[in-house]
Formats: structure tokens, C-alpha cells, sequence
């Protein structure tokens, strides 16, 4: 591929990403309405490329598009307002470091994704059975309530890992920016346990604050989420993730959109399907 075919293609990528991000913003304001928490300038590293994918990024980890620092705003704007919540659709305020049990950590951060569209088909309100079985447009089911490693499932890592939006970096955390993802791996044999969304970067007197479920956090201390691994979102993630939808959909057909909820959905009991929700089962949940 010409250098020139690759500079379309990638302005293309931009293109279609902001105008997603427009969209987004026009319906999703009280998310967007104003930018995530101030955060230093972002540690200079070597750009992250998606698992599997050839693309080029048209930024890099050290310049932040404007189309990035929307997204990660969304991502925390999301995340700093449902952090105490009972449920995806109960709002009722629970203490912090309080047990929710129907909110568990995998699903917030998967909501926070999809709040930023980087879980493509999903929107941050869709119902809890549809988080639990994720029809991806690389044909795959997907349980992003779970971040355990179960043999039986792909988890929320696995879709971080198979949609090429996420890089695993290992213990980092001088490299997490905000909209990055902490894995925690307390499970049997040093599996993954817990998961939680970064809200803020490290700075000269703190370390990263990290966002989580069950139990309820908000700019809570990286290192509490020990053992841990940071998945930092490769650069252009949403352009990323929007261009491996349209690679799959030419092998698996067009992605099916998620059947909107019903009624408004924001005080009543979870509403979860007829499969087993399963929770995660191994390891503390900080």
C-alpha cells in the first residue's frame, strides 16, 4: 500500500471517528457537557498498536487526537456519574466502598466503553442481557459482565484484546491516561479478578485514580488494584474499533443493533435475562 493510499485511508478513519463523536456529543450532552479531570500531559511512550491489525495510527500516544480526548472524556464523565449506582437502571446512591451486587465491576467499565462508542451496537443504557451476551461483529459472543478468566466465556478483556482497542502494557501505571483500563489479577493462579476504568493520570504527587464496582469506587488508588495490569486504548481507538466493524461485517455479515429498552430505566430493579448472570468469582473485589 502507497504511503499516499495510507494517508487517505487514514484520514478517512479520522473522518468517520468524528463524525461518530458529533454524533455522540449531540446525544449523549449530559455526558459530554464538560471535559473529564484535568490531567497532566500524557507520558511519552511508544504508540500502542491494536492486536492484529496492520493499520496506522494517525496520532500517537504522546499527541492525543481531539477525537481521543472526547472519547476518554466520555468514557470518565460516564464513570464519574455511575460509580455509586445500585444498578445499570437504579440511580439510588449506595455509600462509597459499598457492596453491588447487580453493578459488578466488568459491567461498568464495559458501559463506560460503550458510553465512548468502543463497543459497537451497544449503548451504555442497553440491558443487562445484552452486555452478558454480546454479539460482536467478529461473529463471537462476548460476556462483558465477566472479567474472570472462564474457559467458557469471552470476557471484557478478550473483547479489548480481539477488537484492537486495547493493549495490555503490564504494571504501568506512569503510562495510564484517563479511559484506560486496570485489570487486577488476584484470581486462582494470578488470573484476572477485578477490573476498574482510570479517571485521572498520575501526577508529580499522585498516582493514577481509578473508577469501580463492587464495591463502589470513585478516584480511588491505583495501587489498591494490585497485582494489576494497565490495558491502555491504542491511539485512534474509535476509529479503530469502527473500521474492524466494517472488516467484519464483509465476513460475517452486518451487525445486528441491540433491541432499545423499554420504559425509561433508571429507578426500577435490574432487569436480567433468562441465562445465568454470572458475577466474578474469583479474588477480592476492592
Amino acid at each position: 500500500m502507497s504511503h499516499t493510499h495510507g494517508r487517505r485511508r487514514a484520514a478517512a478513519r479520522r473522518l468517520g471517528a468524528t463524525a461518530f463523536v458529533a454524533a455522540l456529543a449531540l446525544g449523549a450532552a449530559p455526558v459530554l457537557a464538560a471535559p473529564a479531570s484535568a490531567a497532566p500531559a500524557p507520558a511519552k511512550s511508544k504508540p500502542a498498536a491494536g492486536h492484529g491489525h496492520t493499520r496506522a495510527h494517525a496520532s500517537t500516544a504522546d499527541e492525543p487526537s481531539p477525537v481521543d480526548t472526547l472519547m476518554r472524556d466520555a468514557e470518565v464523565r460516564y464513570a464519574n456519574a455511575h460509580w455509586n449506582w445500585t444498578a445499570w437502571n437504579d440511580s439510588t446512591p449506595v455509600a462509597f466502598g459499598a457492596d453491588q451486587p447487580n453493578y459488578q465491576c466488568a459491567e461498568f467499565v464495559a458501559r463506560s466503553l460503550a458510553a465512548a462508542g468502543l463497543i459497537p451496537g451497544l449503548s451504555p443504557d442497553a440491558p443487562q442481557n445484552d452486555y452478558f451476551t454480546y454479539h460482536a461483529p467478529n461473529g463471537e459472543v462476548y460476556d462483558l459482565l465477566l472479567i474472570s478468566d472462564l474457559p467458557q466465556y469471552h470476557n471484557l478483556a478478550d473483547y479489548l484484546h480481539d477488537s484492537g482497542i486495547g493493549v495490555d502494557l503490564g504494571d504501568h501505571p506512569e503510562l495510564a491516561q484517563p479511559g484506560d483500563v486496570v485489570v487486577t489479577y488476584a484470581g486462582p493462579g494470578g488470573t484476572k479478578s477485578h477490573t476498574g476504568l482510570v479517571v485521572t493520570a498520575q501526577t508529580a504527587t499522585s498516582e493514577p485514580l481509578v473508577d469501580g464496582h463492587n464495591h463502589a469506587r470513585n478516584g480511588y488508588g491505583y495501587h489498591y488494584f494490585a497485582p494489576s495490569h494497565l490495558v491502555q486504548l491504542v491511539p485512534d481507538a474509535l476509529a479503530e474499533v469502527w473500521t474492524w466493524t466494517l472488516e467484519q461485517e464483509l465476513l460475517h455479515g452486518p451487525l445486528q443493533p441491540a433491541p432499545a429498552p423499554s420504559g425509561s430505566g433508571t429507578t426500577q430493579a435490574p432487569r436480567l435475562g433468562t441465562a445465568p448472570l454470572l458475577g466474578d468469582p474469583a479474588g477480592p473485589q476492592v
